[in-house]
């Protein structure tokens, strides 16, 4: 959150974003950002969208930045503005080769019924209150409603236990980000068995390996949770496989 990737203030306004990775001056898999995109534009109630302009101006900007990441926002405030940040490089690269510790925080996110939980959302009140309770912590697991983990303020979460890979159910209060679906796809074609399904922090602490999914982590190994020493080695085998498959 704040500090990991700084947003300007004109972004604080009420409305819905997307962070995409660029790469050789284009933006990678545009097509499923601007899909979630209007997906949160029309839960959000925002319906004044110019998705060429939109796309002209992401363009545009990845053109100029080569290599690094864009934040386009739609902001509802007056009239609805398309606001363009540029990020040089992700602040996690230098984290992944050894993982990084976590914690969960008894803040609890709302559940997945209420629809929220989709919508990519620049009001991050919940998002920040979560942080000011792990301020040590890179990153901060919310629960759910019923004590079951959902996922990161900024992040997906996923654990590897007895040989499958594990993440909640987008109805339970999950966001299906970009890169999350991409873990999966990598992980079906690797023959890894897939389950979404409810999890506690005692499924988590007894996993093998865990890791955090984002545009900007890509796959971030988790070393510990809550103190709890996660595996034996980071990243484990199973996220190497599919961190070189996610290349």
């Amino acid at each position: 959150m704040n500090g990991i990737f700084p947003i300007p203030a004109e972004f604080d306004a009420s409305g819905v974003f997307e962070t995409c990775r660029v790469r050789a001056g284009r933006v990678l898999r545009v097509e499923e950002h601007l899909r979630r995109l209007r997906a949160s534009l029309k839960t959000a109630g925002i319906s004044f969208w110019e998705e060429p302009a939109a796309r002209r101006e992401m363009a545009r900007a990845a053109k100029e930045l080569k290599e690094g990441y864009i934040r386009v926002a739609v902001r509802r405030q007056g009239l609805p503005r398309i606001l363009i940040h540029r990020s040089p490089a992700s602040p996690y690269s230098k984290k992944r080769a050894f993982g990084i510790a976590i914690r969960t925080v008894p803040s609890r996110w709302p559940a997945g019924e209420t629809g929220w939980a989709q919508v990519k959302s620049s009001e991050r009140l919940s998002g920040v209150l979560a942080r000011m309770e792990a301020p040590e912590a890179m990153e901060a697991l919310r629960l759910g409603p019923h004590g079951y983990l959902t996922e990161g303020t900024v992040s997906n979460l996923f654990f590897v236990r007895d040989g499958e890979l594990v993440t909640a159910p987008c109805w339970a209060g999950v966001l299906e980000g970009v890169t999350r679906s991409r873990v999966i796809r990598a992980a079906r074609k690797l023959r890894l068995p897939v389950r979404k399904t409810p999890f506690t922090r005692h499924d988590l602490f007894n996993a093998e390996e865990a890791f955090l999914t984002n545009v900007l982590m890509g796959i971030l190994p988790v070393r510990q949770v809550d103190g709890r020493r996660i595996g034996k080695k980071t990243p484990g085998p199973v996220t190497r496989k599919l961190m070189k498959e996610l290349k």
